[in-house]
């Protein structure tokens, strides 16, 4: 990818929350309660299972509220440097992210607090906001 390239930006009105099981938990009981709606991603590695799932009407949580800001378009699996275009600025000032990647693009996840200082960041990384 060009250093150049100025991506599109979509920001989701979802409200997420990512949560962590023990590796030995089945993805079906934790995918039971899940809102269909908005963003949902299941990954296990050795040591847990991550859900990342959409905060439920009424749900009260003491987790973290993340939103969404997602690379708007696809990219063949070969282009380098995409998620790197806008992890890169937002670590710069000190903005931490969760990315999840789909087949079509990349997710990257800040926290609700930070959302309009990321969005800002990408912004003056000159990235396109839609």
């Amino acid at each position: 990818m060009s250093a150049h390239r100025k991506l599109r930006l979509l920001t989701h009105p979802w409200r997420l929350v990512i949560e962590r099981f023990d590796a030995g938990t089945s993805p079906a009981n934790v995918l039971a309660g899940a809102p269909s709606a908005g963003l949902l991603a299941v990954v296990r590695s050795p040591e847990s299972l991550t859900l990342v799932r959409g905060l439920r009407e009424r749900e009260e949580t003491q987790a973290e509220i993340w939103r969404a800001i997602e690379i708007a378009g696809s990219f063949a699996f070969s282009e380098t440097g995409v998620l790197a275009a806008i992890a890169a600025p937002l670590a710069a000032a000190g903005i931490s992210i969760f990315a999840v990647n789909s087949y079509e693009t990349d997710f990257v996840l800040v926290q609700e607090h930070e959302l309009d200082r990321a969005r800002a960041v990408v912004a003056d990384a000159g990235h396109l906001l839609v």
